[in-house]
């Protein structure tokens, strides 16, 4: 996958909204993946992949709204003929950034509470 980013400065960088908005969200779906155990089969549609991640890892319901916003956007961007620009460019990377936090904390937090045995 691409290069992870953790700041809407860094994302805001990308002129393009599609740009934008797809670099976020492939990053999204690569850390549901291997850090969060999501399915990463191809069938297996960014919803599901938040809901697997809702169930095992307890985010907040704040974090799983930001989330199903992020991925409606992305969808939208992707699917509808007439969608062709991010209404708030700022919104969008701000609820990215707000998401990306809460998620790394969590994967903080499970190996923080990891039992190693020697």
């Amino acid at each position: 996958m691409g290069a992870t980013f953790s700041s809407s400065t860094s994302y805001l960088q990308y002129k393009n909204d599609f740009e934008l908005v797809i670099r976020a969200t492939k990053d999204l779906e690569h850390l549901l993946e291997t850090g969060f155990g999501a399915p990463s089969d191809k069938q297996t549609g960014l919803h599901d992949k938040i809901t697997h991640a809702q169930n095992t890892a307890g985010l907040s319901k704040d974090t799983v709204k930001k989330l199903r916003y992020l991925v409606t956007v992305r969808n939208k961007l992707v699917h509808d003929y007439g969608f062709n620009k991010l209404d708030d460019r700022d919104h969008f990377a701000r609820s990215y950034d707000s998401v990306e936090k809460e998620l790394q904390e969590k994967l903080k937090g499970k190996s923080d509470g990891a039992c190693i045995m020697s």
